[in-house]
């Protein structure tokens, strides 16, 4: 006959193993998650002693000069001082559509003298948090989104006319005498004269 005595005690043996067997599982859990976490950590110290070595033995070159920075500013100057060169359109097949000595290279149609955005700090608002703007150029401009250009052109007596396009356009810093005579961009008169770097002073 089992007594509740018997009964009480089977409870809290059972109890009992049950709990030694949860901190077993614990344990095994908690001794998994160390190993990876030195697993890691091992990982980390190796990448960490390849890039220290890689560092020592290939280090970042630095230059004194740099051609592809020089271009840029060169570049940049084309632009700001009205360089003469020559402009082409195309279609998207590459046919010519027009060509034109210019005065500078060609300007696309939505750079703007005036920014349309601006670093802004939003009154009372608790923060001085300041929203983005977009950065102007260089040559005094800001950009904006557009694949049309304005192109100064010259016509033969060297007047300047300005012309507008949505096709490729592109420009040659420089004069090109190979082109076809019957595609050159012309104009019967001159109805705006247009500021030249000498005259802008």
């Amino acid at each position: 006959m089992i007594t509740k005595n018997r009964v009480i005690a089977a409870l809290v043996g059972l109890v009992l193993i049950l709990d030694v067997m949860a901190c077993s599982g614990t344990q095994k859990e908690k001794a998994t998650e160390e190993r990876q976490q030195d697993n890691y950590s091992a990982e980390i110290a190796a990448a960490s002693t390849g890039f220290a070595r890689l560092s020592d033995s290939q280090q970042v070159p630095a230059f004194d000069y740099s051609q592809e920075r020089q271009t840029l500013i060169d570049i940049e100057t084309i632009r700001a001082s009205g360089t003469h060169g020559t402009a082409y359109a195309t279609t998207l097949g590459g046919e010519l559509l027009w060509w034109c000595p210019t005065v500078g290279s060609p300007v696309p149609s939505t750079y703007m003298l005036t920014p349309s955005q601006a670093y802004v700090d939003i009154p009372a608002d608790g923060t001085t948090a300041k929203f983005p703007v977009d950065q102007g150029e260089t040559t005094g401009v800001y950009q904006g989104e557009s694949a049309a250009t304005w192109t100064l052109c010259l016509d033969a007596g060297g007047n300047i006319f300005a012309k507008y396009e949505e096709a490729n356009v592109g420009w040659t810093s420089g004069v090109v005498n190979n082109l076809p005579a019957d595609k050159r961009a012309r104009v019967d008169e001159i109805t705006f004269e247009f500021t030249l770097p000498e005259d802008a002073g």
